[in-house]
């Protein structure tokens, strides 16, 4: 009974002291928390005040410091500019170029290491996290920043030895990106629910030449769900959706490109007023790998080493009941567009998987739609850029596709285009196998008005070398046993009737029905000159079919 008495007075007085040992600990905890709470809060207003030079000023509801758990918190957070600061440092010419400011609910900082900060100036937190972040970026091209270029750890060496966070994170962010042009122009840029992830971020003397890093951090990753775009014609939606990049990884993932139009074919065409193209266009599982950080987020160039898509659907409607704009599309050839591009961009290679495009156009003459498809398109782009050193290196975009088309007929198709021909040079080359002649009624017979009755195509090889004005080119054109119906329109009827007539004379007289024909095979060479108000594609199907039209009538045919 006795040793039980000793033992249990023995763990009260080791409780006893174990409670006021605790006690005592909360009660300097709470008294140093409050005193370096306060310190805190002059400091980060002194650190943005000094550093800015004025011109941002830090607020916020309240601040917690919490000794035992290393953590800060700060509630209702801005970060705001200084108008009349600003306009002095303009005319001053020390105004940044680029300008910001922010507002959170809360700002928490976690596995803060306090003790380290007030001892040795160095700050140092396993994480740094913003609650609803907005962020209001400018870029003023018209600012003219004459003061010394100081880097990061420049700007927080006198008041800070070192910055580590092991991660920065901004989720459900609300940015706001605006750009003021030399000439005074704006440029508006909205993202929401935009997050963003930093890991391993680094200020001190070391850190920037670090080659492992960039802006200071082993990665950086930002994620987006949806950006929508409305084209300043107002005809477009323009979508981009689930959208991620790594830098750690160098790889941009999207999920969706889409090129939506806002109207019906029929409002499209109303709205319109003049013929124009209509694309309706969505390409899924976008990869750009190897995309170099510094140059991105640095430089604002975009260059990788890969463009992979991985599927896609293509629909282009034209309506040629509508009447001609009048506006000569010179300087539109896919070349030429590339190289107005104001992003420098360099693409090693770009892939892409499969996709199915189709071209519908009204042919005001019969009043019906004609259809072009092409199933399974596979294609591998290389050398797309627009910077002038990589083009002195190499000056020509290759691309080679194959498709089967019409749903019958093997097709492949190799291009060049000139990145220094400033007339938009280019080259064609393909070839076109086993295909049914019948398969081309769908396109023949509302824009044509013949329908092909037989036909065989062996094999069509074709070349041609142009630019925006011309082009001319060699035609192989094999084939047998073809036969055609001229047709015309029925009147307030989408019913077609045949000219037997005509079509009689044309089978027996004038149309070449096989080639080769009697151990002679012949090869066309035709020459097209441009309307300038259509595309580089009708220019390139108006030159082979110049030479497919030779092949089948001869020059000249009396149809």
């Amino acid at each position: 009974m006795q040793k039980k008495s000793f033992l249990s007075r023995i763990w009260k007085k080791a409780l006893l002291a174990l409670a006021i040992l605790i006690v005592f600990v909360l009660g300097v905890s709470r008294y140093i928390s409050h005193r370096w709470n306060r310190q805190i809060q002059w400091q980060l207003r002194s650190y943005v005040q000094d550093i800015s030079d004025s011109l941002y000023t830090l607020r916020y509801a309240n601040m917690d410091l919490n000794l035992l758990t290393g953590s800060l918190t700060l509630e209702k957070v801005s970060l705001i500019r200084d108008p009349d600061v600003y306009k002095r440092m303009q005319a001053q010419q020390r105004a940044p170029k680029l300008i910001y400011s922010f507002t959170a609910d809360r700002v928490s900082l976690r596995y803060f290491k306090v003790f380290r900060y007030f001892t040795t100036k160095r700050l140092s937190a396993g994480s740094l996290q913003f609650q609803n972040p907005i962020v209001m970026l400018e870029l003023n091209s018209r600012n003219i920043d004459t003061t010394a270029k100081r880097n990061a750890y420049q700007n927080i060496s006198s008041k800070i030895k070192s910055l580590y966070l092991g991660n920065l994170i901004l989720d459900h962010t609300n940015l706001r990106y605006n750009v003021v042009k030399k000439d005074s122009g704006l440029v508006f840029t909205h993202l929401e629910d935009l997050s963003i992830q930093v890991k391993d971020f680094l200020i001190d003397s070391a850190a920037l030449e670090d080659p492992t890093r960039f802006l200071y951090a082993r990665n950086y990753e930002f994620g987006l769900k949806e950006y929508r775009y409305r084209t300043p014609d107002s005809l477009y939606w323009m979508h981009l959706k689930n959208i991620r990049y790594s830098a750690g990884k160098q790889m941009l993932r999207i999920g969706q490109f889409a090129a939506e139009p806002r109207y019906s074919r029929q409002q499209f065409d109303i709205r319109s007023v003049y013929q124009r193209d209509r694309f309706d266009v969505k390409l899924n599982d976008i990869e750009l790998s190897e995309l170099q950080p510094r140059r991105l987020l640095e430089q604002q160039v975009i260059w990788a080493n890969k463009l992979v898509i991985g599927n896609g659907d293509l629909d282009i409607y034209h309506n040629r009941k509508l009447p001609m704009s009048g506006q000569l599309k010179y300087g539109q050839f896919p070349n030429q567009l590339l190289l107005k591009i104001p992003i420098p961009i360099y693409i090693d290679t770009l892939i892409g998987k499969k996709a199915d495009l189709t071209y519908t156009e009204i042919n005001p003459k019969s009043d019906e739609a004609g259809k072009l498809s092409f199933k399974q398109v596979r294609g591998t782009f290389r050398n797309i850029t627009n910077i002038d050193s990589m083009i002195r290196k190499k000056s020509t975009i290759t691309a080679d596709l194959d498709a089967v088309f019409m749903n019958s007929g093997k097709l492949r198709a190799h291009f060049d285009f000139s990145l220094k021909d400033t007339t938009g040079g280019f080259g064609v080359s393909g070839q076109l196998k086993d295909m049914e002649g019948k398969s081309l009624n769908p396109i023949l017979k509302p824009l044509g008005m013949v329908e092909v009755k037989s036909c065989y195509i062996d094999d069509l090889t074709f070349s041609m070398t142009g630019n925006e004005r011309q082009a001319s080119g060699q035609i192989k054109f094999l084939y047998k046993d073809l036969k055609i119906s001229i047709l015309k329109k029925e009147e307030d009827s989408h019913e077609y009737k045949r000219k037997g007539l005509l079509s009689l004379f044309a089978n027996a007289l004038v149309i070449k029905d096989s080639n080769p024909d009697n151990g002679e095979t012949r090869i066309t060479y035709p020459h097209f000159t441009r309307d300038p108000e259509k595309s580089f594609f009708n220019l390139v199907w108006k030159t082979l079919f110049t030479g497919i039209k030779e092949t089948a009538l001869g020059k000249n045919p009396p149809i």
